[in-house]
């Protein structure tokens, strides 16, 4: 099943939501098909070619966010793979109520993507292709599992590339966090993308942000990718036609390109870490939109040593509605060091 998006349409650690939007002129998507569930395992050469996905989900009264996700680097043979939970904000991801993503693993784990055994014990099921996976999990020495059914609310999202997508999904299921059992019912936007380079090295840009939100009912849905701006204050923000990467948004069961959209991040000082973002633009059709989002629960992650980033879970107020997503807010030397 090959299908095509009239209307319809990550992470911001790379420059290929620039480039995609560019080369659509900002209104196009691309492709799909059930392959893309699967592991491609295809690309350019290169240390750096990577295929990711990426599961969250949260319960958002108590301010507790689930971060699952599964980094491969098919020319290495390596893999990065598992889960973090955490409750409100922390200072270090060791913090986390549950912290458990080894960095170097073989990759013969993911298999053809199926059916996804990590060694630690996430497991990700394929039931449906882009319909429906199950996620599980379970640690007894910390007194924590994970047992969730993740399913799709919108048609996958892809971009130009056709190597990257999102997708509006509902999960529901139970966590037990340190001995305490939660009920998990939320939507969110799951990521997957495969195929591209993605170099370590240096970056003198400002703070990069994949920011997502979604109402419970999935009608509203949206994600943006993009750099400060500069009312961010910080004297590191990019001019504002560039600060605009890629972004989506789904209103009414419909989606449509980001036109334009200008992102303004406040930051604790100490840490550099997002506590609040707005977000403002219009989307193809001209109707304007403005955000706004408490960063209500954080974790700070250095997945790239090159790079920081600071997790997090937003409660956003959407024209009115409120919504629950996704900040991944990446950052990196020249920043910090000129804001230290």
């Amino acid at each position: 099943m090959t299908r095509g998006h009239d209307t319809i349409a990550g992470d911001g650690m790379s420059t290929d939501a620039e480039l995609d939007y560019a080369a659509s002129g900002g209104v196009g998507f691309g492709t799909f098909s059930a392959a893309d569930e699967y592991f491609h395992g295809t690309g350019p050469a290169g240390d750096s070619l990577t295929e990711t996905w990426y599961w969250g989900f949260f319960v958002p009264e108590l301010n507790i966010n689930c971060y699952a996700y599964c980094w491969v680097h098919p020319n290495l043979h390596v893999a990065s793979a598992g889960l973090m939970i955490y409750e409100g904000v922390k200072q270090h991801h060791l913090a986390a109520e549950l912290f458990d993503m080894p960095m170097f693993l073989a990759d013969s784990f993911v298999g053809d993507g199926s059916d996804i055994r990590v060694p630690n014990g996430l497991r990700v099921q394929v039931i449906t292709p882009l319909e429906e996976v199950h996620l599980t999990y379970e640690d007894p020495a910390r007194e924590t599992s994970v047992d969730v059914r993740i399913r799709a609310l919108s048609e996958p999202v892809m971009r130009p590339s056709n190597k990257h997508f999102e997708q509006v999904v509902a999960t529901t299921g139970e966590l037990t966090l340190r001995g305490a059992r939660h009920r998990v019912d939320c939507v969110s936007v799951r990521d997957r993308s495969w195929g591209e380079l993605r170099p370590e090295g240096h970056n003198p840009s400002p703070p990069m942000t994949w920011t997502t939100g979604a109402t419970q009912d999935g009608a509203t849905a949206f994600t943006v990718s993009a750099l400060d701006a500069p009312a961010a204050g910080s004297g590191n923000g990019a001019p504002a036609a560039a600060a605009f990467k890629d972004g989506w948004l789904r209103r009414d069961g419909r989606v449509l390109r980001i036109a334009r959209a200008a992102k303004t991040t406040t930051r604790e000082p100490s840490t550099l870490r997002p506590t609040r973002h707005v977000i403002e633009g219009e989307d193809t059709e001209g109707r304007g939109f403005r955000w706004e989002g408490e960063v209500v629960a954080g974790l700070p992650w250095g997945g790239w040593h090159n790079a920081r980033c600071h997790l997090g879970l937003v409660r956003w107020d959407m024209d009115g509605r409120i919504a629950w997503g996704e900040t991944i807010d990446v950052q990196w030397n020249d920043f910090i060091w000129r804001n230290s």
